[in-house]
């Protein structure tokens, strides 16, 4: 078992309070971790110290140091791959296989981002013979980083990577379900010896209390966030005070668009993949809603009832499981409600149940399902689930496609299957999202951005835009004469 402690200016320390978090198996509900259940003294202590590290160390104007640290966490990050990933797995529940993945993509990123370390350009405007401006990026400050379960140690890095490579310090609140797994990540930085004290803080505790105060204290300066769009607007009001920045991933509805001539085998993997079912549909991308064209809609659902039931539910430690529990009984509570609601409102093709004889009776297991026939303003159409379930429905128009994928709230991403490039770039240009896939889904890269469109969030992922998020622009006005 894990036991975790804060970090603060450079040493590890456990709460003034003596109550623990605990992370729990959901496999077979045993004990994985225990955190500190942090108090508000805990984290402005935190706050302060990245303050005074941002203030009195070279960090913010030393671009080489900050290459030379996210390049040694890149290779820290792959040397204990196995490491990490297990206790993902663990306290997660998602397959290794799929936690291998996730330790590797976040050392992409922290070796994109030392590289745009040294690339943080302004630029200069001449406004005639006598006046020139020097516009230039500098870091904002504090950044407060609010992490998720659901992929805990990527999305750590997505904005981590960005808010170290401009300057800024950080204050990093993991979620309580994975804070163990944070902890051993964050332990890597204890083998950065050119780290300055305070520039990464750790502080663990009940989003409630630790996230409300993040938002609203006037010593952090952008606020980074991934979860829910409830959990986003609750931040967007607590940092209103202050004017906080803000940069939020929020919920998504995902659109997956095939078209009769796609390359149907093709799309019935996409299908598959867009489902994350090795997470257990845990991911805010994920593709739930499956538009399918009517000329290949009964090959499609008949394809479909081969193949997922032949998919192996189990423990993600095991090389064979395809997909895994959901990560605690509350989630589990919540995915079987949407299909108790889902059987009442809609057609079942497949599952239905929550798993519970021999070697699945102690963990949060639910059959892979899938609806059809399901009404597009129904509750499991327009909420995000976030467990494996799917809906299919059947088009026989690309304008009723594109009014299907777009008549929710969410804007996160899409896909569509199609040989047609024209019906690929005319599809993707109109369905609402921040991300569209063309024969493929999921593929994220480090150096290309990505947002979110309407509830799915505001701000910049990735890429150069994402570095910027973590900087504000001066504008230095000189007259020559």
């Amino acid at each position: 078992m894990l036991s975790s402690k804060n970090l603060i200016n450079g040493e590890w320390y456990k709460s003034k309070e003596n109550d623990e978090l605990k992370s729990y198996n959901p496999v077979n509900g045993e004990l994985v971790s225990e955190s500190p259940s942090s108090t508000i003294s805990d984290l402005k202590n935190a706050i302060d110290s990245a303050r005074d590290a941002f203030n009195k160390d070279d960090w913010k104007e030393n671009h080489t140091l900050r290459c030379k640290v996210l390049y040694q966490l890149s290779d820290l990050t792959k040397k204990y791959i196995n490491e990490i990933a297990k206790t993902l797995t663990l306290e997660n529940g998602k397959t290794l296989s799929d936690s291998m993945m996730e330790v590797k993509i976040s050392a992409d990123l922290y070796e994109y981002y030392a590289g745009m370390a040294r690339n943080v350009y302004g630029r200069t405007v001449t406004h005639n013979s006598k006046s020139l401006s020097l516009l230039i990026r500098e870091p904002l400050g504090v950044a407060g980083v609010i992490t998720p379960w659901n992929a805990p140690i990527i999305l750590l890095a997505r904005s981590l990577a960005p808010a170290l490579a401009a300057g800024n310090t950080v204050v990093i609140k993991p979620a309580s379900l994975t804070s163990g797994v944070t902890y051993e990540f964050i332990k890597l930085f204890n083998l950065i010896p050119d780290l300055p004290k305070g520039v990464i803080n750790l502080v663990s505790g009940s989003g409630s209390k630790l996230g409300t105060e993040l938002a609203k204290n006037s010593g952090i300066d952008i606020i980074t966030f991934t979860g829910s769009t409830e959990v986003g607007k609750e931040i967007v009001r607590n940092s209103a005070e202050n004017l906080t920045r803000l940069s939020l991933e929020l919920g998504g509805k995902s659109p997956n668009i095939i078209l009769k001539d796609a390359d149907f085998e093709t799309a019935i993997k996409g299908a598959i993949t867009g489902a994350c079912l090795s997470t257990a549909g845990q991911i805010c991308y994920t593709g739930t809603r499956i538009l399918v064209e009517k000329s290949v809609y009964k090959k499609f659902m008949n394809k479909i009832k081969t193949i997922i039931p032949k998919m192996l539910v189990g423990d993600g430690m095991k090389s064979d499981t395809n997909i895994p529990p959901v990560i605690s009984s509350g989630q589990l509570e919540t995915v079987m409600d949407y299909i108790e609601y889902g059987k009442n409102n809609a057609k079942l093709l497949l599952g239905g149940n929550q798993m519970l004889e021999g070697e699945y009776k102690k963990g949060n297991f639910i059959e892979p399902t899938v609806f059809y026939d399901v009404p597009v303003e129904s509750k499991i159409s327009q909420e995000e689930i976030f467990g494996p379930v799917l809906s299919v429905f059947e088009f026989e128009t690309e304008d009723q496609a594109i009014d299907i994928a777009n008549n929710t709230v969410y804007g996160l991403a899409a896909a569509v299957w199609t040989n047609n490039i024209n019906k690929a770039i005319s599809l993707a240009r109109k369905v609402n999202a921040g991300t569209v896939w063309v024969n493929n889904y999921g593929k994220n890269y480090s150096a290309a951005e990505s947002a979110g469109f309407k509830q799915s969030g505001i701000g910049t992922l990735r890429g150069l835009e994402g570095l910027n998020e973590f900087t504000q622009l001066k504008n230095v006005i000189i007259e020559t004469e």
